[in-house]
C-alpha cells in the first residue's frame, strides 16, 4: 500500500470511531453505540493451539442444536489481582483475551471467559477462515456506569465525550471493549456485538464497508445459552427478534431501504431524522449479511469469504485498485461507503441484486417464519 493509502485510512479510521459512536445510539438498547478505528497490536497472545483447535471445534458444534460442549472454565489460563479506582478487581487470562474486571463473583463474571472466546471462535469460522488476532485483546468489565465512564476518559481521550452518551452498556475503539454490568444477558448481547469490532480493529489490516461491518457485528448478536450446559453460548445469527420485527415492519409499512442508498449510507447520518431510519438501517444490514450467505442459492457466500480474508490480510486495497482503480479504490477504503466494494466483491448488476436482497427479505419476513427466527433456524431453511 502506498505512503498517501495509509495516511488516508489512518484519517479515517479516528474520524469513524467517533461517527460510529453516534451512529449506535440509534440503534435501540440492548445494542449499543460502535467504534470503527484500527490500530496497531501490542504483544503478539501465547496461545495453546490444541486449546484454539478445541475452542473453534466447539464454535462449530454450537451451531448444532444438540452439541454437547466441553467442560466450562476450561480457558482461563490465569488471574491476577488488578485493581482500578480504588476498586479490587481482576485481570482474567484466556488465550485470545485480558478481561479487567470490577465485577464481584456473579453469573457475568463466571460466564464472559467463555462466552468472549467462543464469540471470536465464531467471528473466524462462520462466514469463512479468519486469522486469529495477533494480540490478547484487552476487555474492560466494569462494575457500575461510574467506573465505566472513568475508564472511558482513559482510553478514549479526546474522543470520550461522544463515548459517554452512550445510554448504557458499552463500545468497542482501537480494538479494546468496554463494557459495564447491565445484567448478564443484556451486557453479553452488547459484546456480541462489539467483540465483532473490536476483532476487526485489532487484526483486520483494511476496513471493512460501514454497512458489512455493522451488518456483520448485528449478525453475530443472536445467541442462546446451551440446553445442556447452560453456562455456554450458542450463537444462532437468525436468533434476533429486535432486528427482525423492525425488518418485517419495514415491509409491511413499504419503508425499506434499496440497497444502493444502504450501501451509500453513514449510519450516523441517519441519526439527524425521525422517522426511524438508523433501525431500518441497522436491521437491513442485519439482514444483507444473512443474505449475502445464504441468499439467492448461496452465490455470494464464497465472495463473502474471499472479502472478509482480503480486509484480514491486507489485500482489499489492491483488488479494489484493479476493478475500480487507485484513486477510487483510495476513496472507498476512506470513506467507507458507496457501491465499490460490493461490485468488486459479489455483483456490478445492482438492479438484479435489490430484486435478490428484496425477495430474501420478504420471504424471510413471510407470516409464519418468526417461529423459526427465534428458534435460531434460517426462515428460508425448507425453501
Amino acid at each position: 500500500m502506498s505512503g498517501s493509502v495509509r495516511r488516508c485510512v489512518r484519517r479515517f479510521h479516528g474520524a469513524a470511531a467517533l461517527a460510529g459512536a453516534l451512529a449506535g445510539i440509534a440503534a435501540c438498547a440492548p445494542t449499543p453505540p460502535r467504534a470503527q478505528s484500527i490500530t496497531p497490536r501490542s504483544a503478539p497472545a501465547q496461545t495453546s493451539g490444541s486449546l484454539d483447535d478445541a475452542l473453534r471445534a466447539r464454535a462449530e458444534r454450537a451451531t448444532d442444536r444438540d452439541a454437547a460442549p466441553s467442560r466450562r472454565g476450561s480457558v482461563i489460563v490465569s488471574e491476577e489481582d488488578w485493581t482500578y479506582a480504588g476498586r479490587a478487581g481482576r485481570i482474567i487470562t484466556t488465550p485470545h483475551f485480558r478481561i479487567h474486571t470490577t465485577v464481584k463473583r456473579s453469573l457475568l463474571l463466571d460466564r464472559t471467559p467463555d462466552f468472549a472466546e467462543l464469540a471470536l471462535a465464531s467471528y473466524r469460522s462462520a462466514l469463512g477462515d479468519l486469522p486469529e488476532p495477533g494480540a490478547r485483546l484487552d476487555t474492560f468489565v466494569m462494575h457500575s456506569r461510574a467506573e465505566w465512564e472513568s475508564i472511558t476518559r482513559s482510553i478514549a481521550g479526546d474522543q470520550a465525550p461522544t463515548y459517554l452518551r452512550i445510554p448504557r452498556g458499552g463500545f468497542a475503539l482501537g480494538g479494546k471493549g468496554v463494557y459495564y454490568d447491565i445484567g448478564p444477558r443484556d451486557t453479553l448481547s452488547i459484546a456480541a456485538h462489539e467483540g465483532w469490532h473490536q476483532y476487526t480493529q485489532a487484526t483486520f489490516r483494511h476496513p471493512l464497508p460501514l454497512w458489512l461491518e455493522e451488518g456483520i457485528a448485528a449478525y453475530f448478536e443472536g445467541f442462546r445459552w446451551d440446553r445442556a450446559d447452560r453456562t455456554l453460548p450458542v450463537f444462532l445469527p437468525w436468533s434476533n427478534p429486535q432486528r427482525f420485527d423492525t425488518l418485517r415492519d419495514a415491509v409491511a409499512e413499504d419503508k425499506l431501504m434499496p440497497l444502493r442508498e444502504i450501501l451509500v449510507s453513514r449510519p450516523q447520518d441517519l441519526l439527524e431524522r425521525t422517522d426511524g431510519r438508523a433501525l431500518v438501517y441497522y436491521a437491513q444490514v442485519w439482514a444483507l449479511a444473512h443474505f449475502l450467505r445464504e441468499g439467492a442459492g448461496a452465490k455470494y457466500r464464497e465472495p463473502l469469504a474471499r472479502l472478509l480474508l482480503d480486509a484480514a490480510e491486507g489485500r482489499l486495497f489492491g483488488e479494489l485498485a484493479q476493478q475500480i482503480g487507485q484513486r477510487n479504490a483510495r476513496r472507498t477504503l476512506g470513506r467507507r461507503v458507496g457501491d465499490g466494494v460490493f461490485r468488486a466483491y459479489f455483483t456490478d448488476d445492482l438492479d438484479t441484486a435489490q430484486r435478490e436482497y428484496e425477495q430474501f427479505i420478504r420471504a424471510a419476513t413471510l407470516p409464519g417464519t418468526r417461529g423459526d427466527m427465534t428458534a435460531g433456524r434460517s426462515p428460508l431453511e425448507n425453501d
